[in-house]
């Protein structure tokens, strides 16, 4: 029914955000991925897609279109509602979780909140073939290797004691004036500059 809404962002929140275009305000669901690419205001354009069940609406919304394509995919599979599909999406960078699909890695799949070893089971089952169908662009590819990099960072500073809301914030404070590209122990340490 709805493509994309390209429009002006009201809120933004890590579970969903208020988009509006031509005095309407759309209340649209989106994953972590999603919420880290958009910026805090200004215009944004969302591509979604339109979930019914018992008469209730809901409107999911993605920053690319391999995100939503892949969504597609996940509620498809039987057992996988749009809940789940969102879990997984905030849980694993889109290429981390393409290659977990075809190489049949159920190990990395229970890492995700919400998935169990049956679960992950059928979604290689039922998404082996149809995920390689998804290319992802270099960008895609890019932004899962920095929230490999930022996740790891954060971890690293959770195991050397400090607790992770500190740990989340250091590393986010550390990524305005640090480039990703530096790598891993260069993050680190600027880092815990920022941790207190």
């Amino acid at each position: 029914m709805y493509d994309y809404i390209h429009g002006r962002i009201i809120s933004k929140s890590p579970a969903n955000l208020v988009l509006e275009t031509s005095g309407i305000g759309y209340l649209i669901n989106i994953p972590l991925s999603t919420y880290d690419s958009l910026p805090d205001k200004g215009e944004a354009t969302v591509y979604t897609q339109l979930f019914l069940r018992d008469d209730v609406f809901n409107l999911y919304g993605f920053a690319t279109l391999e995100e939503r394509d892949i969504f597609k995919l996940l509620i498809s599979v039987n057992g996988v509602g749009p809940k789940i599909a969102l879990t997984v999406l905030s849980g694993s960078p889109l290429n981390d979780f393409k290659n977990a699909i075809i190489n049949e890695n159920f190990k990395a799949l229970v890492t995700i909140k919400g998935i169990g070893k049956k679960t992950a089971e059928r979604l290689v089952l039922e998404l082996k073939e149809s995920i390689k169908s998804i290319s992802l662009s270099p960008a895609s590819v890019e932004k899962g290797k920095e929230d490999k990099v930022v996740s790891d960072a954060v971890m690293a500073l959770v195991s050397l004691g400090y607790i992770k809301p500190t740990a989340e914030k250091a590393v986010n404070h550390a990524l305005k004036t640090f480039n990703i590209k530096d790598g891993l122990e260069a993050l680190i340490r600027h880092a815990l500059k920022n941790a207190s």
